[in-house]
């Protein structure tokens, strides 16, 4: 029977395996391995982030008005605004984006919170309006894809320091290396970033 580690390198390499299922698969790894950082990491993908925004879930876009008469049109942003603003966090899980990806064909526009429609109704001349954020798809799948890849690049890690397991258990020998590998227990690390939360929601 092949190791479980070996599994998962399989399925992160099948586009047609959803990532949701990739996440169960990790964390069953992560759990047995009692490696609780990177346990911790697939917990905020499949429930969503509450704390700080990783690199990979900052996505580009620009921000666009409501004009009764003209629809949606773009906003130019200060340069100092513009440099703050420019890129925005998607803390949702990782269920909630496929969802959105899978439901849209084009742009996908997100509303910002009040305090965020209130810094950008200060640029306008008088005439508030409600403000969208909008994005392309692309930067939906690339997040998707990212995590895809993190465990993939995970697991050959695994492998590469023989921690493979048989069938769906690892030997005490493996438990004690995954714990002892420092980078192991540190992997979720390198994800983060210091942002400005920004509460995003689907428009």
């Amino acid at each position: 029977m092949k190791g479980i580690v070996i599994e998962l390198e399989k399925e992160a390499l099948n586009e047609q395996a959803s990532v949701e299922s990739l996440l169960r698969k990790a964390y069953l790894v992560a759990r047995k391995l009692k490696l609780e950082e990177f346990e911790e990491w697939i917990n905020n993908e499949q429930n969503g982030y509450k704390g700080n925004a990783l690199d990979y879930r900052m996505i580009n876009g620009e921000y666009k008005a409501w004009n009764p008469y003209r629809g949606w049109i773009p906003v130019i942003l200060s340069p100092k605004l513009g440099e703050v603003a420019s890129r925005i966090p998607l803390n949702q899980s990782v269920s909630a984006l496929r969802e959105i990806y899978t439901s849209h064909e084009n742009s996908i526009q997100f509303t910002l919170n009040t305090k965020m429609n209130a810094l950008l109704n200060q640029s306008t001349d008088g005439f508030e309006t409600r403000f969208v954020f909008e994005t392309s798809r692309s930067e939906i799948y690339r997040i998707l894809s990212t995590v895809r890849n993190k465990i993939l690049e995970w697991a050959l890690f695994l492998e590469e320091n023989e921690i493979i397991g048989e069938g769906m258990t690892f030997t005490d020998k493996e438990k004690k290396k995954a714990q002892e590998i420092k980078i192991i227990n540190n992997y979720t690390n390198n994800f983060y970033s210091d942002v400005s939360d920004i509460e995003m929601k689907q428009g």
